[in-house]
């Protein structure tokens, strides 16, 4: 599987807005800045998650972005589903036998679990201990 751009900053965004939940607002420019990021994009994908009613908009001078819900309950398969295209792990060919799709069932069910029992304020309480820097190609 792999997290397109619009994916990962719609992540970055809604996390800068969970860590700030119920303290502050936060603007596109200022996310796009911590993060090194375009904020023309990232208005765009904004524009997504305020159209799935993830987020919320204040105008004014004490105004900016902020969840719609708390972040224990903002899912992050949520998210990937509002801004990707196709969250899929491996695609099934016609020459795939029996046991072969069953492999690839077994690992989309895997990627939906994480992803659908994965909430922002999870992935703030993690530890940096419990991330293993790994990645692998097939």
């Amino acid at each position: 599987m792999k997290i397109s751009t619009r994916g990962r900053y719609g992540l970055y965004f809604m996390l800068a807005l969970a860590k700030d939940y119920g303290v502050k607002k936060r603007s596109v420019k200022s996310v796009a800045e911590e993060r090194g990021i375009s904020d023309l994009y990232l208005e765009q994908i904004v524009a997504s998650l305020k159209k799935e009613n993830l987020i919320k908009s204040t105008r004014g001078a004490y105004g900016g972005y902020e969840l719609n819900l708390p972040p224990d309950e903002i899912m992050a398969g949520r998210i990937f589903r509002t801004l990707e295209e196709n969250i899929v792990a491996v695609e099934t060919d016609e020459k795939d036998t029996e046991t072969e799709r069953y492999l690839w069932r077994r690992i989309r069910d895997a990627l939906r679990d994480v992803l659908d029992h994965t909430t922002l304020q999870d992935l703030l309480n993690h530890s940096e201990d419990e991330v293993d820097d790994y990645m692998f190609y097939i």
